[in-house]
């Protein structure tokens, strides 16, 4: 969805009426109407309690694919939410999603004004040796901890002990200073994915090898002059093997350069070799 694209808002739940804070693209109302169900990109914020309120209103928006997210304010015992949505005549739908204070819808809804819910997470929990995630968009994504490197590394009764960050760019454990972000769990979980970003970080190695080496032919450099690095490192730095910030570093010294000014004399030259 692009930000400049209307998102209506329609909040139902008088005691959580004034803890949000929306900017254009996002009209917020609050009384009931035929129309919204026209709305393109509807949002919906409701309580448990007042759910029949609102369920003619979301089955009809969701039948037209224009419900985006319910959002449904927990203000009754969990263990009487099926009966609430019995009681309202709805089925629970994928892009449903309870929470107890305004901090779960507002980065939701701003994730999709700024046309980022793809890429920012909305919430996330672990069950047992399981991490589940959703993205603002509704997307599950479910990935054992055994299954991503960084995660390993976790002990397993410190799982849970991860934070969201505000906007929801990534998942933070402190003790393990451990980041993850969306791209990182699809490249995981999904094949395609993976492939596809193998496949480009193997010809942006090779671009970036090769610019290495005609920034150090330029120089009029050896490979036997990158002090810290053998000739065999260097040549396959320069065939497109990929390294990191610290062996850059070595190249930037041995050109007589900063290492930001080397990276952006690396950086110009990928555009022409």
């Amino acid at each position: 969805m692009s930000s400049s694209q209307t998102m209506t808002v329609l909040i139902r739940d008088q005691e959580a009426q004034n803890a949000f804070s929306f900017s254009p693209p996002v009209e917020v109302v609050s009384q009931l109407d035929s129309n919204l169900e026209a709305a393109s990109n509807l949002f919906v914020l409701t309580s448990a309690t007042n759910l029949s309120d609102v369920s003619e209103l979301v089955k009809a928006a969701n039948q037209k694919h224009h419900l985006r997210v319910l959002f449904i304010r927990e203000d009754i015992d969990s263990s009487w939410l099926p009966q609430m949505f019995d009681r309202a005549n709805l089925r629970t739908m994928r892009n449903t999603l309870i929470h107890t204070n305004a901090e779960l819808p507002q980065r939701v809804i701003n994730a999709w004004s700024w046309g980022a819910q793809d890429q920012l997470i909305a919430k996330a929990t672990v069950m047992g040796d399981r991490l589940l995630v959703f993205s603002c968009a509704m997307e599950k994504l479910e990935i054992a901890f055994s299954d991503l490197p960084c995660l390993k590394l976790i002990p397993i009764d410190e799982r849970g002990d991860f934070t969201l960050s505000e906007e929801g760019s990534y998942l933070h454990w402190p003790k393990q200073d451990i980041h993850l972000d969306l791209d990182a769990l699809r490249y995981e979980i999904d094949p395609n994915i993976k492939h596809k970003f193998d496949a480009y970080k193997l010809t942006h190695d090779q671009l970036f090898g090769k610019a290495i080496a005609t920034l150090r032919k330029q120089s009029k450099l050896r490979q036997s002059d990158i002090i810290g690095l053998s000739e065999r490192q260097v040549s396959r730095i320069e065939k497109g093997e990929g390294t990191k910030v610290e062996t850059l570093d070595l190249f930037a010294q041995a050109h007589q350069m900063e290492l930001n000014d080397y990276l952006e004399a690396v950086a110009n030259l990928i555009e022409v070799v």
